[in-house]
């Protein structure tokens, strides 16, 4: 391995738990010799570009769905709420 130091920084744990492929290519054969490879492929584009595009449109998908979930529980307490009221009219 590149990086053959017996301790771990904080900030390889983090894309480790990220990534573990990531991390192992970072600490194998360096950043800088990925981002050479990354420009050889022809890919100029920042690679940290397009993974906050990635994560953005990530993000907006998650909380779409947490909206979405969180509406159907708001609607399945209020059909109860309404069942239980019309039970006690109905049996008064």
């Amino acid at each position: 391995m590149k990086n053959s130091s017996q301790k771990i920084s904080a900030n390889e744990i983090n894309r480790f738990i990220y990534c573990p492929y990531q991390w192992y290519y970072t600490r194998d054969y360096g950043a800088k010799v990925l981002h050479e490879r990354y420009k050889a492929l022809g890919l100029d584009n920042s690679p940290y570009e397009s993974n906050f595009i990635k994560g953005q449109k990530f993000h907006s998908r998650y909380y779409r769905g947490y909206r979405l979930r969180r509406a159907a529980w708001g609607v399945c307490i209020a059909l109860l709420i309404l069942l239980a009221v019309w039970w006690v009219v109905r049996w008064r």
